[in-house]
């Protein structure tokens, strides 16, 4: 009883890896590998790059790339090889029922977005003339690093913490002596006053 409720459970983590957003057995997304890509004097697009040609029979087809970060900029793309073949694209998450982007290729016979996520996308292409001949590009760019400041040390124009406080003291320690000296003066100042009267 044990091993069947095993091989069940396993059998659909297998078959929710292969469907992506959906258990709907009428969708089969193909998967779009994406590749290292690190063009010589242009660091600016390294990152994975893929480019799929396909040549669309069915009135819909749906993809899905892995691996994407938030971290870094993204790009879908899709160019038509016949211009007047029209098709409808959507980038989809979490499932296939409502795209979170989407348009068509238009009069240039060319779609796409920018834009950022993490984890999997899907991509639905719907063909309005058939057969239709495409390629996919999708980038996925390098992470990019952001240096945050540790907010527990001190550091010139900003204080934080003890050592905040101890530079503090440190800067303006000249002014805190010239003050303190003043309210000294000024309290035996008011003590003679007092004596007097």
């Amino acid at each position: 009883m044990h091993f069947l409720f095993f091989f069940i459970c396993m059998s659909t983590a297998v078959f929710s890896i292969a469907q992506p957003f959906t258990m709907n057995p009428d969708i089969v997304p193909v998967e779009l590998n994406l590749q290292p890509f690190k063009p010589t004097g242009a660091e600016k697009l390294n990152g994975r790059l893929g480019i799929t040609s396909v040549t669309q029979v069915k009135d819909t087809l749906y993809f899905f790339a892995k691996g994407f970060s938030a971290y870094a900029p993204a790009y879908a793309g899709i160019t038509l090889k016949d211009k007047s073949n029209n098709v409808e694209v959507g980038l989809f998450k979490e499932n296939w029922l409502k795209p979170s982007k989407g348009g068509n290729a238009g009069e240039k016979g060319v779609w796409e977005e920018k834009f950022k996520t993490e984890g999997d996308i899907g991509i639905r292409v719907i063909a309005k003339t058939k057969p239709c001949t495409y390629s996919i590009v999708l980038w996925n760019g390098k992470d990019v690093d952001v240096d945050v400041p540790s907010a527990f040390t001190y550091k010139e124009g900003g204080a934080s913490g003890a050592e905040g406080i101890a530079g503090f003291f440190k800067k303006y320690l000249v002014f805190i002596i010239i003050a303190g000296l003043a309210i000294a003066v000024l309290l035996l100042l008011l003590k003679l006053k007092k004596r007097k009267s």
